[in-house]
Order: C-alpha cells, then sequence, then structure tokens
C-alpha cells in the first residue's frame, strides 16, 4: 500500500476537482477504508497482508456499506464541511461514486506495486503490477496533494466572504 495516508493525495485532488459532484469526505474515507485489514495484519502478523479488500469486486461491496452509513450520518457530517467551508451535496449518489473512486484509487494504486493484490478477483492475475515502480506511485500520491491544498485554500478564503450553505437555508426558511 502506499503508506495509507498517501493515498489520500490522490483521492483529496479527485474530490476537489469534481467539487459539487462528489462528496470530499466519502471520496477520502473511501481511498483509507481498504487499508482496515491490512493495518490489522501488519501489526498481527496474518498474511496476505493486502488480502481480499484489494479487489475491486470487494472494494465496490465496501463503497456501498461505506455510502449507506455516510449518507445515514449526513446532517452530522454537513455541520462538519460547513466548519470548514466545504460545499459539498449530500446526495446518495455523490457519496456512492465518491466511495467508489476513493475504494477503486486505492486498489489501483496497491496493484502497481505489491504482488498479493488481486484487483480482478476471482481471477488471479495482476495485470496492473510492475507498471509503475514504489517511486513514482508515492510520488504521485505525493505530487497530487498539494494542488489538492491549493484549490481546498482558494476555496476556503473565497468562501470567507460569503455565508455558509447551511446559513443560507435557515435564512431561506426564517424569512
Amino acid at each position: 500500500m502506499p503508506f495509507t495516508p498517501f493515498h489520500l493525495g490522490p483521492a483529496f485532488l479527485l474530490g476537489e476537482m469534481f467539487e459539487k459532484r462528489i462528496n470530499l469526505i466519502s471520496i477520502l474515507l473511501g481511498s483509507i477504508i481498504i487499508d482496515v485489514r491490512a493495518t490489522y495484519c501488519l501489526f498481527s502478523g496474518c498474511r496476505p497482508l493486502h488480502g481480499p479488500f484489494h479487489t475491486f469486486l470487494n472494494a465496490t461491496v465496501i463503497a456501498l456499506l461505506l455510502s449507506i452509513f455516510l449518507f445515514s450520518q449526513k446532517e452530522w457530517l454537513q455541520k462538519i464541511t460547513d466548519k470548514l467551508r466545504i460545499e459539498r451535496t449530500y446526495s446518495f449518489i455523490s457519496i456512492a461514486i465518491g466511495t467508489l473512486i476513493g475504494t477503486f484509487s486505492h486498489v489501483l494504486l496497491d496493484s502497481f506495486l505489491y504482488t498479493d493484490t488481486r484487483p480482478l478477483w476471482p481471477f488471479s492475475l495482476n495485470p496492473f503490477l510492475g507498471i509503475a515502480g514504489s517511486g513514482t506511485i508515492y510520488l504521485l500520491c505525493m505530487i497530487s496533494f498539494l494542488p489538492a491544498m491549493i484549490i481546498y485554500f482558494h476555496r476556503y478564503l473565497k468562501r470567507d466572504c460569503y455565508p455558509s450553505v447551511s446559513e443560507n437555508k435557515m435564512e431561506a426558511e426564517f424569512s
């Protein structure tokens, strides 16, 4: 796995590029949740490290379950994104697309690097293995974080002058 936090760079950039179409929290969580089992295995010694979660099929199931959970928490999550001045939609579709992109990007990035990943399971082949080296993947992950932060801070400062989405809704309800 590019060390789990490295997955946040590409996910953050994609989330910022598709600001109002993809839910940012869902893409970020989707990009790291795949490593829950790998983290457990890292500390407990179980093998293979990149097991059943590192497949596109299981990433789809995980994305669906995460989408259902995040959608059920949308009011609470909206409060967080309002404080961070992040304008996002919390439709089930935007959440599901975000979790799918997050989980799939994780599986894809790890597929370039690790012999124990089977992205196309139940088939045992990994056609992505070795196409890009670990240095390239890590560099991609680190470099993608920079433009994502620039875009985020640009939008954050721009929104400083305007009320948040929730404030606009509250004003509309009281008028």
